[in-house]
């Protein structure tokens, strides 16, 4: 009897190691690996999902078995019998989760350690959250950008802050996610290793305009970035690309500049309107004093407080002209 309980405990053994290393190694629950980072992060979630996969299936398989086994028969209406504590099953039970814990823990650690080192020559990025839109800035170059560019297999230092309320900071294919926040700065560190394009989102309620809060990170090649970096210096003052980096698409409609937004209201036919709207400022002036003091005047079914009250630090004043004429040299 003895032989045949423990032949059998073998088997069920051996039946749930192969189950956990069949779902760590099999089962694919994340998006693709595009940086170092992931690809550390995701080695741990295999290994935590197989081992969690093996004490499930162990402990509902004794639930099952002992519903079956020992379940009450019909007429028999007899009181259970006494059952005292077993001191070294108890104990048994208690050491072997704590073991399993203790390990994984120190794995753990370890796999968070490494991923928070930066590698040799990393470039330093900032980050920066408002409501609603990412820039990117790249402080060797003095560019800012709403779309996240890097070259592939070069160290990044995130230095992530926000304007105005917590954001966060996830790209899901670097499995990094860190909170923005007002007077802060928290750095993130990875190295991205596919060449692609990856969703970056805002994972922290905002406001209103939280669900459009949303870019991508482009990882291309060494060459490839730093024709982008040349092209992009070369239309800094461009006023199309000074709406798009900051921010205003996330907000605004306008044809132009490829954007959809509704949180606040169109600009396509703000020629046709602007003169109106205060007494005694020309078009251009209300356009400037709307981006300066947006709250001075309230589109007709909008709320007030919603557009940032900071583009006197963020744009130089010629930026600000330009752009208030691009908004009425529409067609």
């Amino acid at each position: 009897m003895r032989e045949r309980t423990l032949f059998f405990s073998a088997i069920v053994g051996i039946v749930l190691i192969g189950a956990g290393f069949a779902v760590a190694t099999q089962a694919n629950l994340m998006p693709p690996e595009a940086s170092t980072r992931a690809v550390a992060v995701d080695q741990l979630f295999r290994i935590l999902l197989g081992i969690s996969t093996v004490i499930f299936l162990l402990v509902e398989g004794a639930l099952v078995f002992a519903v079956i086994r020992f379940r009450r028969q019909a007429g028999d209406d007899r009181p259970g019998p006494a059952v005292h504590g077993n001191t070294s099953l108890e104990i048994l039970w208690t050491l072997i989760p704590a073991a399993i814990v203790v390990v994984i823990g120190l794995y753990s650690f370890q796999v968070l350690a490494a991923i928070e080192v930066p590698g040799l020559g990393p470039r330093v990025i900032e980050v920066v959250g408002r409501q609603f839109s990412w820039q990117f800035r790249y402080p060797e170059t003095d560019l800012a950008t709403t779309e996240l560019h890097l070259p592939v297999g070069q160290p990044v230092v995130f230095q992530i802050s926000s304007e105005d309320v917590i954001h966060s900071f996830w790209v899901p294919a670097f499995r990094a996610k860190l909170d923005a926040t007002p007077g802060q700065i928290s750095e993130l560190v990875m190295t991205p290793i596919e060449i692609g394009r990856f969703p970056i989102r805002c994972a922290e309620l905002c406001g209103a305009g939280h669900a459009v809060m949303t870019s991508e990170v482009v990882v291309e090649s060494p060459e490839d970035f730093a024709a982008w970096l040349a092209e992009q210096q070369a239309m800094a003052n461009d006023p199309a690309q000074i709406f798009l980096t900051m921010g205003c698409g996330a907000c605004h409609t306008l044809a132009s500049a490829g954007t959809t937004a509704t949180i606040g209201p169109p600009l396509d036919e703000m020629a046709a309107v602007a003169a109106t709207r205060l007494p005694g400022l020309t078009a251009q002036d209300y356009v400037v004093q709307s981006i300066l003091a947006p709250d001075d005047f309230i589109a007709p079914g909008f709320p007030p407080g919603l557009m940032p009250k900071t583009f006197s630090q963020r744009l130089t004043p010629d930026q600000i002209e330009r752009l208030a004429a691009f908004l009425l040299d529409q067609p």
